[in-house]
């Protein structure tokens, strides 16, 4: 196979160079100031033209080349997708621009991923997780890409460095310690194997929280770490995916009548693997109000305390990783967001199960391995039970059966 460095077949998007033309032509010159070398040049050169003519030969392209393109295709994003002035631009934008770059080269790998197991409907593992420490998702991703090189040449012939655009980046408000580092590690590992998997978790809002010392007294002052406060450029938001969580209330003629009910959202980011296509994901659940849940009567009447009740309970169950539970109402929420993780999770493995023809539960285990990472997802076997026999009509004795041979368990501490 040779030295992979050198080869760029599989590692140069073939979305980069079909729409080429988008980067050419003379309109470079009003935009030269996305680069800082103050070169004012044709976008479209011979060599540029040669390339686009080459491009359906990708095993030919020399690893400059490579470069080269994803040069091109890192200051188009840098014009198009960050909607900043040339005149404001600086790092933080061409992190963004990189972002939305290797971006592009990964869902084609992604959706070509799903849509492989879409087809072949193998056995897939969930992966149910509190928490996820995952690094610098643009380090990890052109690394396992085999793209560290290109971009790095790239960014210098721009005027930046690759590590000044990496620094840029925040870490996800999504895990404190080695239970979230376990975690993504884990999806890392799948993802290189082929395996076929989904990772689940909370998107949390401000994550754990920042620290400062007290210039007078020395103590350790903690501050709320809005991670998502200029957005995450590795995301997608689903919002067609959804599902409702439902809370307390009551149970009438052998049914529940919750009591409160938020939306779950889901948001997918990508995991690719190392030196391989196969590109998984991880799906983290936003709480959000229902609109049907709004009380526009009493809002109206000024009882906004009872008109917002919905949405304050939607910003409470995704706002902080590991909320204080010294108090009643801490466990209360606690217990809370463990059951929203669950409930949405096996919500949304059940319908994909059912999406590719799947009608036999019986054999839901054949094709569905649920994995909890420590205690804190536990309650997803009481939810598939639920579903089972209140949604699903099946007898206890067959929910439980089904129960106890998809779902796993991993403690960490004994």
């Amino acid at each position: 196979m040779g030295d992979r460095r050198t080869m760029v077949t599989d590692r140069v998007p073939t979305a980069w160079t079909r729409s080429r033309a988008r980067w050419s032509g003379k309109r470079w010159r009003g935009e030269c100031a996305w680069d800082r070398d103050g070169t004012v040049t044709d976008g479209a050169t011979a060599r540029d033209v040669g390339v686009k003519k080459n491009a359906a030969n990708a095993a030919t392209v020399a690893k400059s080349d490579g470069a080269e393109a994803v040069k091109e295709n890192v200051r188009w994003h840098a014009a198009k997708s960050t909607s900043a002035l040339p005149i404001e631009f600086g790092t933080p934008e061409m992190y963004q621009a990189v972002a939305q770059s290797v971006r592009e080269g990964l869902f084609d790998r992604w959706n070509d991923t799903y849509a492989h197991f879409h087809k072949e409907n193998p056995k897939q593992a969930y992966y149910l997780s509190m928490e996820y420490l995952q690094g610098r998702a643009l380090t990890n991703a052109i690394g396992n890409m085999g793209l560290t090189g290109e971009y790095s040449d790239a960014l210098r012939s721009l005027g930046y460095t690759l590590e000044d655009v990496m620094s840029v980046e925040r870490n996800a408000g999504l895990g404190n310690g080695g239970l979230g580092r376990l975690a993504s590690c884990f999806l890392d590992s799948i993802a290189t194997l082929d395996l076929p998997a989904w990772g689940y978790g909370l998107r949390y809002k401000y994550g754990l929280f920042k620290q400062a010392v007290d210039k007078k007294t020395g103590e350790q002052l903690e501050f709320a770490d809005d991670w998502l406060e200029v957005g995450n450029p590795w995301e997608v938001a689903r919002p067609q995916t959804a599902y409702p969580i439902n809370f307390y209330g009551k149970v009438v003629d052998g049914k529940w009548v919750p009591g409160q009910q938020v939306r779950a959202v889901a948001y997918d980011s990508p995991i690719p693997g190392y030196d391989t296509r196969n590109c998984i994901s991880l799906r983290m659940w936003d709480a959000q109000p229902s609109a049907v849940d709004f009380d526009l009567a009493s809002f109206n009447a000024s009882d906004y305390e009872t008109s917002m009740g919905p949405t304050n309970l939607a910003a409470m169950l995704c706002a902080v990783l590991y909320p204080g539970d010294g108090t009643r109402e801490g466990k209360a929420l606690r217990l809370s967001q463990q059951y929203m993780l669950c409930s949405a999770s096996v919500q949304d493995i059940l319908a994909r199960w059912k999406e590719r023809g799947n009608t036999d539960w019986t054999k839901l285990p054949e094709k569905v391995a649920i994995q909890m990472n420590d205690t804190h997802p536990t309650l997803a076997a009481p939810e598939l039970m639920r579903i089972l026999m209140d949604e699903e009509g099946l007898s206890w004795d067959d929910a439980w059966a089904i129960t106890t041979k998809t779902v796993a368990y991993t403690n960490h501490t004994v």
